[in-house]
């Protein structure tokens, strides 16, 4: 017993101190921390059974273990700081391709309600379907692509949206969409995202590329700009390149805590609840408050939709603001 015990605790260790000390570099140490709960759940385990029945050297490395897995927890991005302002509400969802209803989606929209809206794999069909509930009268007027997916509805009109270049660095599958919407507190940029999921080493630095650029793109704007970043981020925010991005923006995370719940999520599973990870992200510049997160129903799509509240600076206090760069 003392033996598997032992074993069990030093195979926690060396998975979750690779994680948090390699991560960063090697793509098969990243991708645990999509599952980062289901790793730190069976080591918290552990060290309960080490505790109980195990020797000095289980227990020591079951702790150590614990110790790890907290320090994706313990590093989480900051969360936005409480402040008044106007409310402007966001939704953002992945529509998931092989999503054939639209009318689950557009309920959702009926009853939350949301100001802007940030879609990604979106059809046709669903696009149609959202500018006949006659909910927004404005909309992003890009083509819709196998790569670029995404498509921003709004109450308030769009002044401009365009999809990012490929800056230094290379050339990326995909790009971030740069929107100025004019909202009642003044105009604000939204970044609407869908970088690639990095299920094999390429798409990985593919992934790790896009955030590069879109952070690129973010330190370019006027220090004092409103902006909001939302999509389908394809990174949980227990990942080194997470912190990474919050680290080089200075931007704060919305998020309702340090328990982050699932918004992507097996289907296959679904009937057993919602197993997966948090990868619907939306992250605002450190000006806008948060002043709500949940996540909306079942839309027939493997995510969960991320519906939050944000307060705006007030419009005498982002009214001189220029957020259009040439």
């Amino acid at each position: 017993m003392r033996m598997l015990v032992t074993v069990c605790a030093l195979g926690a260790l060396l998975l979750a101190a690779g994680v948090v000390i390699g991560g960063s570099g090697t793509w098969a140490l990243d991708l645990p921390t999509f599952f980062w709960p289901a790793v730190a759940a069976p080591s918290i385990m552990i060290l309960v059974v080490a505790l109980m029945a195990g020797g000095p050297l289980s227990r020591i490395a079951a702790t150590l273990a614990v110790v790890f897995c907290a320090v994706p927890y313990i590093l989480l991005p900051p969360a936005p700081a409480d402040m008044p302002g106007e409310r402007v509400r966001i939704l953002t969802a992945n529509l998931y391709v092989g999503n054939p209803d639209p009318r689950p989606f557009v309920s959702l929209l009926t009853s939350s309600q949301p100001d802007i809206v940030v879609m990604q794999e979106t059809r046709p069909l669903f696009a149609a379907a959202v500018r006949g509930s006659g909910l927004y009268p404005f909309e992003s007027a890009l083509d819709l692509s196998d790569t670029d997916d995404k498509m921003v509805f709004s109450r308030y009109p769009i002044r401009e949206a365009r999809q990012l270049d490929d800056g230094a660095g290379g050339a990326v599958e995909r790009h971030a969409m740069r929107l100025v919407v004019e909202t009642p507190a003044g105009p604000i940029v939204v970044y609407a995202i869908h970088p690639d999921t990095p299920r094999t080493e390429a798409q990985w630095r593919q992934r790790n590329a896009y955030f590069d650029r879109l952070a690129a793109a973010i330190g370019a704007e006027e220090a004092s700009t409103p902006v909001v970043v939302a999509g389908d981020w394809n990174m949980p925010a227990y990942s080194p390149f997470f912190r990474r991005f919050f680290a080089e923006t200075g931007y704060r995370f919305a998020r309702p805590g340090y328990w982050l719940p699932v918004t992507r999520f097996a289907t296959r599973l679904a009937r057993y609840g919602f197993f997966g990870s948090t990868i619907d992200h939306v992250a605002v510049s450190p000006g806008i408050r948060v002043t709500n997160w949940r996540r909306g129903h079942d839309i027939g799509s493997n995510h969960l939709p991320v519906i939050v509240d944000l307060a705006l600076p007030s419009l005498e206090a982002v009214a001189s603001r220029t957020v259009l760069r040439p």
